[in-house]
């Protein structure tokens, strides 16, 4: 295989990979553990019981309008954390990558009301 064939089907691939992660409108349990454990979270089953409770698993889910507007599935909010573009937020791996900093690294939950109110727990 040349050079330039390589290069296209590497080209390919991650075109193909990334349109299909972004396509995905909702996400179930396991596969937002397997995307919190992808993206470091020390507790991928606590990371992803409170997206679920938060977001119901819908990648671009808009929530708190009346705060701010919280986006995507850690429903991060975007008055409290303006360092994070909508764009970013409304993807799977930009929102947790947004979660993971405003978790300290996945050791501080408490920002997330489905956390404080335990609405997580039924999905651990």
């Amino acid at each position: 295989m040349t050079d330039a064939a390589l290069a296209a089907l590497l080209v390919w691939l991650l075109v193909s990979s990334s349109s299909r992660s972004s396509s995905r409108d909702k996400l179930t349990i396991g596969e937002l553990r397997e995307l919190a454990a992808r993206m470091g979270f020390p507790d991928p089953r606590l990371a992803a019981a409170i997206a679920m409770a938060e977001s119901s698993g819908i990648v671009k889910n808009v929530g708190d309008r009346h705060l701010g507007v919280s986006i995507g599935l850690w429903q991060i909010n975007m008055r409290a954390h303006p360092q994070f573009s909508r764009s970013e937020l409304e993807t799977e791996e930009g929102n947790a990558r947004a979660a993971l900093v405003v978790s300290r690294n996945g050791t501080n939950w408490r920002p997330w009301s489905a956390y404080r109110e335990r609405k997580h727990v039924p999905f651990l």
